[in-house]
């Protein structure tokens, strides 16, 4: 069997691969891993050769392919110059297809693709999913929607036993900002500090702070008035050597430009499939609920106080830190 095992999220990525060489019975030396992912040293034929190699003893195979270089972007094994009419020396792209064709049933073929979606538009892709649902399965591990992730959190600690504080469950979500590969690590850290009660301060321990969560944190306390976690928030950011205000800044508009163009969509009624059309955001519902009750024009005069901000940063005339601390005070001090 060939199987193509694709998409961002790692942690079940690698877990069904675990799961397909079990499966296999391969073990020791008949589990074989070749690094694919640079033209340099990898050669198609020798692959396919490798896979269609009989074994004498009916052992099982598994031959796995690391992160192909020819699933991704650029990354054909098609030669740009055209091969001599005279030359009957088949492509990498054509041996490929050949071996789809009938492939060997004692070895199973895996193409890794750890952390990215194939581009469909390369030949190899193409070959591959010509064959898919015969001799080539797709399993693509693509990030949840918030819904699913919600649903999964819920199904996953209630599976191991875990019970945790509002607050808690909150900061998790924050954390694990909507990956399940994360939350999957984070359950195995869960696992191994040997408690199932847990509060906002341990899940703040267990799992690894990400400072440009926390600027998404920072902005919908900020839109929501929530003035104690805005400003516990801000001073966290502050406090953390990696991000400044030229890194929170930017993301912190950015948020806030979202949030206003879904907004003034829903205010000339437009439906949520328009919005998503129009906005490019997948879950335009969810924007809507972290408005916090704000109308458009609230957001424009927010997003024009940062673009002066920012100028005054620019050209000297204001310190940035200050700058954006007032402007937070004051907007949570006016409220809506």
């Amino acid at each position: 069997m060939i199987t193509i095992l694709e998409g961002k999220e790692s942690y079940q990525l690698n877990a069904k691969k675990r799961q397909l060489i079990k499966h296999s019975g391969a073990e020791g030396e008949n589990v074989i891993v070749i690094d694919a992912s640079s033209r340099t040293g990898f050669s198609m034929e020798a692959t396919l050769n490798l896979c269609s190699t009989i074994s004498l003893f009916g052992d099982r195979r598994v031959v796995l392919l690391s992160n192909p270089y020819f699933l991704k972007s650029g990354g054909s094994t098609s030669e740009k110059t055209s091969r001599s009419k005279k030359s009957a020396k088949k492509t990498p792209a054509e041996i490929l297809d050949q071996y789809c064709l009938s492939p060997n049933p004692d070895t199973d073929l895996i193409f890794l693709c750890d952390g990215y979606l194939c581009d469909k538009r390369t030949k190899e892709y193409k070959i591959l999913s010509a064959h898919a649902g015969k001799t080539v399965s797709i399993i693509t591990f693509s990030n949840p929607s918030p819904w699913e992730m919600d649903a999964l959190i819920r199904r996953e600690l209630d599976a191991r036993g875990f019970q945790l504080s509002q607050d808690a469950l909150e900061e998790l979500k924050l954390r694990i900002s909507d990956s399940a590969t994360e939350f999957y690590r984070t359950l195995d850290k869960m696992e191994l500090y040997g408690e199932t009660q847990f509060d906002r301060a341990a899940i703040a321990g267990l799992v690894s702070y990400n400072p440009e969560v926390n600027v998404w944190k920072l902005s919908d306390a900020f839109v929501k008035g929530n003035a104690s976690t805005t400003m516990e928030t801000w001073y966290e950011l502050r406090e953390h050597a990696s991000l400044d205000v030229y890194g929170i800044l930017p993301t912190l508009t950015y948020r806030l430009k979202r949030l206003y163009c879904v907004r003034r969509c829903y205010e000339v009624g437009m439906s949520m499939e328009e919005i998503k059309s129009r906005t490019g955001q997948g879950f335009p519902d969810k924007d809507l609920d972290s408005c916090g009750g704000h109308s458009s024009g609230w957001f424009l005069h927010r997003l024009k106080e940062l673009a002066e901000i920012d100028q005054g940063m620019k050209t000297g005339r204001l310190d940035g830190t200050s700058s954006l601390e007032l402007f937070l005070l004051r907007n949570l001090n006016h409220g809506r």
